[in-house]
Parts: C-alpha cells; sequence; structure tokens
C-alpha cells in the first residue's frame, strides 16, 4: 500500500493523500490523473462542496501540479466544482465523473437523527454488507469468499469505527445543499461520463441530466455494473 501523506492548510485542517507511482517509467511523463473521492474526516469542521474543492486546488498546487486530468466518483462530484472554477494558473486536460450524483438519494437515513445500528464484530459487518449493498456487489462477493472476508474486516476495522455517523450525516447535508448542474454549463473540457445500468445507489438519470448540461462530453452506461 502507498504512504499516506497529510498537507495542513493554514485554517489547522489536513488533506490526507497517496501518490502512485506508475508501473512503466515512461508513464512518469504523461499528464497526471487526480483521483477525488470527497470523504472527510473532522465532524467539527464546516463540511460543503466548495471547501472540499478548494482543498483539492490547494493539495494539487502543494504537489506543484500544473496541468492534470481529474476523476471524480461518487461523493468524488466535487470534481465538478474544481473544474467550473478552476485558477488561471491550472489546467484540467480531461475530466472523468463516474457514478456521480446531482442530488442526494431520497428517502435517507440520513433524513433520521438516530444513527443506524454499527455492527459489533466482522460477521455482522458482512450481514450488513450483504442487506445494504447492490445485488451486483453481493453476487460479486459471494462468488469470492476470500475477497469478501477481507473486504468485511477492513470496512469493519478501518470505516465503521473511524467513520462517524455525523461526519456521513453532514456530509450527506453537503451534497443536499449544493446545485452542480448550474457549474456544470460552465465546463468547456473534454468531460467522460461513466454510469452503471445497475447502480441501485445513484440513479443513471442523474448521470444523464450532467450529460445533458455539460458542452463538450461523452456519456457511457455500461450493463449490469452496479455503484460499486
Amino acid at each position: 500500500m502507498p504512504e499516506t501523506y497529510f498537507l495542513e492548510q493554514h485554517d489547522g485542517s489536513r488533506i490526507a493523500y497517496n501518490i502512485l507511482e506508475p508501473n512503466n517509467p515512461e508513464d512518469i511523463k504523461k499528464t497526471p490523473l487526480v483521483l477525488i473521492m470527497g470523504f472527510v474526516v473532522s465532524s467539527y469542521d464546516p463540511i460543503s462542496l466548495d471547501l472540499m474543492a478548494q482543498d483539492t486546488v490547494a493539495l494539487v498546487k502543494h504537489l506543484k501540479i500544473k496541468r492534470f486530468n481529474l476523476l471524480g466518483w461518487s461523493m468524488g462530484r466535487i470534481a465538478v466544482h474544481v473544474a467550473s472554477n478552476l485558477p488561471s494558473d491550472l489546467e484540467i486536460e480531461k475530466l472523468i465523473l463516474c457514478s456521480s450524483p446531482v442530488r442526494p438519494p431520497e428517502p435517507s437515513e440520513f433524513d433520521s437523527q438516530r444513527p443506524p445500528d454499527i455492527p459489533k464484530n466482522i460477521q455482522e459487518q458482512k450481514d450488513k454488507i450483504m442487506k445494504k449493498s447492490e445485488k451486483t456487489f453481493t453476487d460479486y462477493m459471494v462468488e469470492h469468499p476470500d475477497i469478501f472476508d477481507k473486504y468485511a474486516e477492513i470496512k469493519f476495522k478501518a470505516f465503521e469505527k473511524h467513520y462517524p455517523f455525523e461526519i456521513s450525516k453532514r456530509q450527506w447535508e453537503a451534497i443536499r445543499d449544493s446545485n452542480i448542474l448550474s457549474r456544470s454549463q460552465t465546463i468547456m473540457v473534454p468531460t467522460l461520463l461513466i454510469h452503471g445500468e445497475a447502480d441501485q445507489v445513484v440513479s443513471i438519470k442523474e448521470c444523464k441530466l450532467l450529460a445533458d448540461e455539460i458542452p463538450n462530453n461523452k456519456f457511457i452506461s455500461i450493463p449490469k455494473v452496479g455503484h460499486m
């Protein structure tokens, strides 16, 4: 696993990032790819897509990257905020958006003020995955039990214990309170939109709405592919 680095901002907040080295040394000369997934870890700092976009720009500048490709997956719709308000000294070559929602899913468990039950062990974590996840994902896990065991262990140890409900709720509220459709009309870079037809977390209709707004885009739907 690549080492995790942290960029500390002037306000004291920190951005975690990894640097993946290409297998082929020649690839280091190509345009780098910046991947945004949009997870936050503080239940006290303000959370908004604009602030997370500012963090992304700060990280790109910290790494002394001037020209880059930008990939946003799911909550990585932050990429729309980055691309629509990019500083003049930076350049995005290509934008890629995967399974990115325009609006938060309705209804949501975050509408409730009561946190969901937290799994007490790995088996309960596996049961939760089977109950809550998409069929395409659970089918794959059933067919690959070794991968399922490892995934459940990682999710139980790293995610459920260190990613409190309050953070997830406020992250969802950040999505709810943002409007990326109006921003997407200003994006002029070549944009690839990818969405799984079996996505039960984010409807493919969301991606089609983006495709209607972003001027220079290519939309690809993939059969039998879910959100994960």
